[in-house]
């Protein structure tokens, strides 16, 4: 049954990450084809998707407000909001603002390390000689993978350093703080509720937002695309944070760089942007690391015992050749 919730999990992150990778190069088309900015977008899209949610499980006949009537699970719901679903994406798009989208995702991507090893210091465990493999493969892959080997391509100023730090710690907490909310109260409901407070926090902090200046720029083809944007970003979500029922959080953070390989094929594909030899390499990596996680560990114990059990057989069958 263990085996079988962890192939579950597998699922779900690899499909939240592939999701995930699908809706950038959706949303990098919605920038081109609009005057859509990058914070109205994530008002609207955060404000959009928790209400539907919400709704969803209100007429679904479940009490979604419950949760606000325990204190510590209250709290614990307003921190995953504001430092975890606005924090991650807000910072990253800050990020991006003072600097570019490479360097934004390298310390985006960061956050598995910090999150491996804050996992071993939780469970005072240090961490597999696998895990650490699977960190560096990807870091490596991910590297190549988005910066196509160049440096150039990584722009390092004060602010950036500073939002993309920030960056990689609201990723962090993003997927380590909600493991024992979701428990209690499902993804649905923890989620629905943390889309909604940040879509409320980041409407509060863009004081230029308007609703009717983002409505008369959408036309048929960018509508479409953005309900599109919304449906795969929220699923993406609801696979993430559900993973962790089923895997650790320092296993669901490095199987999510599955994301950027996504994003890399679907724009060479559909917007027909070029790919190198290194960013190849990068993609292999990344694989490589998808894999060792994914693949089971072999039980030492189990080998010792299948070992002893041959020898004792070839001993007997020797015997019997002499007897």
């Amino acid at each position: 049954m263990k085996l079988q919730n962890r192939h579950v999990g597998l699922m779900m992150i690899s499909s939240g990450a592939a999701l995930w990778g699908v809706s950038g190069p959706m949303i990098q088309w919605l920038f081109l084809h609009s005057n859509i900015s990058s914070i109205d977008f994530l008002v609207f899209r955060l404000l959009l998707a928790g209400t539907f949610l919400l709704l969803f499980l209100s007429c679904s006949k479940k009490q979604i407000f419950e949760i606000w009537k325990f204190k510590g699970h209250r709290l614990q719901l307003i921190l995953f909001g504001t430092l975890g679903m606005l924090g991650a994406q807000y910072f990253f798009i800050e990020t991006i603002h003072v600097s570019n989208a490479v360097t934004a995702m390298l310390f985006q991507f960061l956050a598995p390390t910090l999150i491996t090893f804050y996992v071993a210091i939780q469970i005072k465990k240090l961490p597999t000689l696998r895990q650490l493999i699977a960190i560096g493969m990807a870091l490596i892959g991910l590297f190549f993978l988005i910066t196509n080997g160049s440096y150039n391509t990584i722009l390092l100023s004060k602010e950036a350093i500073s939002f993309g730090i920030l960056t990689m710690l609201g990723f962090t907490f993003y997927t380590v703080q909600p493991v024992s909310l979701i428990k209690r109260w499902g993804v649905l409901l923890v989620v629905g509720w943390g889309m909604l407070i940040a879509g409320v926090l980041s409407f509060l902090l863009n004081l230029d937002f308007s609703i009717k200046v983002l409505t008369d720029d959408l036309t048929v083809n960018t509508s479409v695309m953005l309900v599109g944007i919304i449906a795969s970003g929220t699923l993406s979500f609801l696979l993430y944070i559900g993973s962790l029922n089923y895997l650790s959080p320092s296993e669901t953070s490095i199987l999510s760089s599955i994301e950027p390989l996504v994003a890399v094929i679907i724009s060479v594909t559909w917007l027909n942007e070029s790919f190198g030899y290194i960013q190849l390499a990068g993609g292999l990596c990344i694989i490589v690391a998808v894999v060792i996680l994914t693949t089971p560990a072999r039980n030492k114990k189990r080998g010792q015992k299948k070992r002893r059990a041959s020898q004792s057989i070839s001993t007997k069958q020797h015997e019997n050749d002499y007897s």
